[in-house]
C-alpha cells in the first residue's frame, strides 16, 4: 500500500541515511519499528512511501533494509555474485555504525 510521506506520525523517530536509500526506518512512540521504501509514481512523479515490514527490533530493521537493497534490482546472479553483493550491501550498512 502506498501512503503519503506526510502520514508518518509527528512523534515518530525517522532513521534515514543515504546508504539506505530508497529505504528508511521509523520507530513509533510505542517502540515499534517500520521499514519504508520511497516510491515515485504517476505522470506527476508523486512521492509516496511503501510499507515493507514491521520488524521487532532495530537489528531486524537493518537486516530488512539490507535484504531489500540486495534484491532491489531484479537481476540474475550466480551464487558467487549474489554472495559478493550481499557482503557489499551488508558492509555499506554496518560501516555507518562504526
Amino acid at each position: 500500500m502506498l501512503r503519503n510521506p506526510n502520514s508518518i506520525p509527528t512523534g515518530d523517530t525517522i532513521i534515514q541515511d543515504p546508504v539506505m536509500e530508497p529505504f528508511f526506518i521509523t520507530r513509533s512512540q510505542t517502540g515499534g519499528y517500520t521499514v519504508y521504501e520511497r516510491v515515485i509514481k504517476g505522470e506527476n512523479n508523486t512521492e509516496y512511501i511503501k510499507t515493507i515490514s514491521y520488524p521487532s527490533n532495530f537489528g531486524y530493521a537493518l537486516k530488512t533494509v539490507a535484504r531489500e537493497k540486495l534484491n532491489e534490482d531484479g537481476k540474475t546472479y550466480s551464487l558467487k555474485e549474489y554472495v559478493e553483493r550481499w557482503e557489499s550491501v551488508e558492509k555499506s550498512l554496518t560501516s555507518i555504525l562504526e
